[in-house]
């Protein structure tokens, strides 16, 4: 066989095998997110006191989303010495760059392509989130007592508990955040990154649209149901 004839042979093969290679890693994360179960404990959250109406935050940070929720009087549901905080922030990602800021490219080529650990970030706020306070956009809306028991529901089967219905312990505090991280429940993949919980939690309760193909912070805004823009001065700060 001629030498043109063999480099063109191994330059197909070579092509193939990575045309192979870029589907793996292209459909295997969106099927394993599509079919995986949903392994998150169930938990039985006591009744939200009141009618409401509560109010439930979208934050965009600019690459990463969370949803701040104001808390029940009463309720304990905070981070270590902000237990009782009015709102609450709760996000999601991947252990080893949200929580540890790991971002040599081998670890953020596992962070995308392969199933690694998540973990939960739980802040406690004084006052609503803000325009000013760093972030991209934020979005609001009011729910009643009902809802607001069910998205605090979906939100805290989040968290990795103990058989005894208690979140297991938060992480040593990590410089930088206000808040704390926690071991969490799902595996982190591109296909379900952090912006894809975000919707996918409301979603669960009816606040938001299919979360399907959602990865970059911008896709959040256009599946939220009944929320709007938080201007400035929209609700008084809590002091």
């Amino acid at each position: 066989m001629p030498a043109t004839s063999r480099r063109s042979r191994r330059l197909r093969l070579a092509g193939r095998a990575a045309l192979l290679i870029l589907m793996v890693l292209v459909l295997g994360p969106t099927l394993y997110v599509f079919f995986a179960p949903d392994r998150r404990p169930l938990l039985k959250l006591p009744p939200v006191p009141g009618p409401g109406p509560y109010r439930v935050y979208v934050v965009d940070w600019g690459h990463h989303t969370s949803i701040v929720v104001e808390q029940p009087p009463g309720w304990r549901l905070g981070p270590p010495g902000r237990e009782g905080a009015p709102f609450l922030d709760y996000g999601w990602g991947d252990r080893s760059y949200f929580m540890e800021s790991d971002y040599r490219p081998h670890v953020l080529f596992a962070t995308v392509f392969l199933p690694t650990a998540s973990v939960m970030y739980l802040e406690g706020r004084r006052s609503p989130p803000r325009m000013n306070g760093g972030a991209r956009a934020v979005f609001v809306r009011t729910v009643d007592a009902a809802t607001l028991r069910a998205l605090l529901t979906e939100l805290e089967r989040s968290f990795v508990h103990s058989p005894s219905g208690e979140r297991a312990a938060p992480y040593p505090p990590v410089s930088g955040y206000a808040g704390r991280f926690y071991p969490a429940n799902g595996d982190y993949l591109w296909a379900g990154a952090c912006n894809w919980w975000t919707v996918r939690r409301l979603m669960g309760v009816g606040l938001a649209g299919n979360a399907r193909g959602v990865f970059f912070s911008r896709q959040v805004a256009g599946r939220l149901r009944g929320f709007a823009p938080a201007g400035p001065g929209r609700f008084p700060e809590i002091r």
